[in-house]
């Protein structure tokens, strides 16, 4: 399965990522994380350390990473000609949850038991006033397409804020995205852009909202009057989250209250999710041909859309 937390700044998704990551391996699931957020809180969060040199997004490892991706697909001509829209195809090689991954003993960090945890890469200060944080999570996407875990094998990303997921093919490529709104005019206006956007984009019917740091039953009400039946559950402002965070102790999932229980909603609707890859593999190739137009794309690789394999099934590949 794979899941998104998403949110404007200071919502708490870098908060709820972590602790979700914390819920399945309690559970005895596997995990895969990424802090695909350009502010890289994940690790502080998960008590764990990453070496800047490891990053996705550096030129030299996005490039291993298309090398390894590609394999032995016949329609993708160079590793270089992977783009962030390429599907995977017969002879691609995939990420998998397996500590040999090429791609996890790369560029991963090790995370409570038998987890991993990847990282985009932050705002590179070389590129003040020239690049956008967009490019860097081209890599990520290609890896997103190109992941393969079994039923109880997570990938959780902590993402970028608000809409930006529409820049790419974020926004089709997970079992469940999960919107983190407070219960402010703000918090509740990103959600509805976000919704708006899926609406238009077809992919509506895997987008959620958790409601945070909710002090009252008028704070839920507010909620479901402006988010409705997409409003999975709520949390109660934490005031032992904050301390913990002061006092960089690690949090007990357990001492939050009813957290256990809207986790379970969330780790169900994304399982059902699941069984309707297909649709969003047919999305994700017809993003792939209006990316591989662009006037630049053209320019640099001649026409891509040939990299589209229409009998490839990721449900025939072996994990």
């Amino acid at each position: 399965m794979k899941i998104a937390f998403v949110g404007k700044g200071g919502s708490g998704k870098s908060t709820m990522s972590s602790l979700f990551i914390n819920y399945l391996q309690k559970n005895g699931r596997s995990v895969i994380a990424v802090d695909a957020d350009i502010n890289v809180h994940l690790p502080t969060l998960l008590g764990c350390q990453i070496e800047s040199c490891n990053a996705l997004s550096l030129p030299a490892n996005s490039l291993k990473i298309k090398a390894y991706l590609k394999g032995s697909n016949p329609r993708i001509k160079q590793a270089a000609s992977i783009v962030k829209s390429t599907p995977p195809g017969e002879g691609s090689c995939f990420l998998t949850h397996q500590a040999d991954n090429p791609i996890l003993s790369s560029f991963s960090s090790p995370i409570g038991n038998a987890g991993f945890l990847l990282h985009v890469g932050t705002y590179d200060k070389d590129g003040i006033g020239e690049s956008c944080y967009h490019t860097n999570l081209a890599i990520f996407e290609s890896l997103l397409s190109h992941t393969l875990l079994k039923d109880d094998e997570w990938l959780v990303a902590d993402m970028v804020a608000g809409t930006d997921a529409f820049a790419g093919t974020l926004h089709a490529q997970f079992d469940a995205i999960v919107l983190v709104v407070e219960p402010t005019p703000e918090g509740v206006s990103v959600f509805k852009q976000y919704i708006e956007l899926a609406e238009v984009a077809g992919v509506q019917e895997y987008i959620y909202a958790l409601g945070n740091k909710v002090d009252d039953d008028e704070d839920i009400s507010y909620l479901k009057e402006h988010i409705g039946d997409k409003l999975i559950g709520s949390l109660n402002r934490q005031v032992y989250l904050k301390r913990s965070r002061q006092s960089g102790e690690a949090i007990d999932i357990e001492k939050i209250d009813g957290i256990e229980e809207v986790f379970d909603l969330i780790a169900e609707v994304t399982r059902r999710n699941k069984e309707t890859e297909t649709h969003r593999i047919a999305i994700l190739h017809e993003l792939h041909r209006k990316h591989a137009q662009a006037d630049y794309i053209v320019a640099r690789h001649g026409d891509l859309t040939e990299q589209i394999d229409p009998d490839f099934s990721l449900h025939d590949v072996k994990v």
